[in-house]
């Protein structure tokens, strides 16, 4: 951990844990009125850009404006699928993209005081992965909530790379996909083991880069299999990893 500043992250996190923990009361204070979901997106990116900045993490965007309309603008709903590179990615994405997706998330978040909390007021999806049918039962949530016009996003790696190798996908958000028939859009994120590595609390500002690739219509693919196959070459395209990295 030589190198990595150690004062203003302490003081970050504790000033963010508090600050978690109001913004928290207040999206449950909003949720009677609005809605759990809406009066998680009017706090939550606030609160997680404040964050960032506060943290110095820098927070870019590329190739959003090259996808199709109809998906930047929600008319039509997606699986989002890329590496998981640090505990920030999903805050990070949430301030990131325009759109407002929901996330596949473990069960165990859920028993996270305020975290757990404020994820299943947003209406997230949980899975717990050492119950099959537990499991089974989240992912026809899921691509019932896809049909009815949600964005999901997923990590396939099922957990953080510790190296920033891109571990095996596992199938299923690839299943939800083409179930569901809708498009799988890859994207590679660029910074976050150098801005939080696994296991590790020391966090050094810099470039948190989310990288979008073109959509993988599952319509066009044998079976989920095949589109996993093309969704993992084109994370590594993006990533700039060979095929074996």
């Amino acid at each position: 951990m030589s190198g990595r500043p150690f004062l203003r992250p302490l003081l970050v996190w504790i000033l963010g844990a508090l600050a978690l923990a109001l913004s928290v009361c207040l999206c449950f204070l909003l949720a009677p009125f609005l809605g759990g979901p809406l009066a998680f997106w009017l706090v939550a990116p606030r609160y997680i850009r404040g964050t960032a900045r506060a943290f110095g993490i820098r927070r870019e965007l590329e190739g959003w404006e090259a996808l199709p309309a109809d998906l930047r603008e929600g008319r039509r709903p997606a699986v989002f699928i890329g590496n998981h590179t640090s505990l920030f990615d999903p805050p990070l994405m949430i301030s990131t993209l325009p759109c407002r997706p929901v996330f596949v998330a473990k069960r165990e978040l859920a028993g996270i005081p305020f975290l757990g909390w404020v994820i299943w007021l947003a209406d997230f999806i949980f899975i717990d992965r050492r119950d099959g049918a537990s499991a089974r039962a989240s992912l026809a949530e899921a691509t019932a909530r896809i049909r009815a016009g949600q964005a999901i996003v997923a990590f396939p790696e099922g957990t953080r790379s510790r190296d920033g190798r891109l571990l095996p996908f596992k199938k299923g958000p690839f299943a939800l996909a083409f179930e569901a028939g809708v498009p799988l859009v890859p994207f590679a994120i660029h910074g976050g083991p150098e801005i939080l590595p696994k296991g590790a609390w020391r966090v050094r500002g810099g470039a948190y880069r989310i990288t979008m690739g073109q959509p993988l219509e599952a319509s066009a693919f044998a079976d989920s299999g095949a589109l996993r196959e093309a969704a993992e070459s084109a994370v590594r395209d993006l990533l700039g990893l060979s095929s074996r990295s």
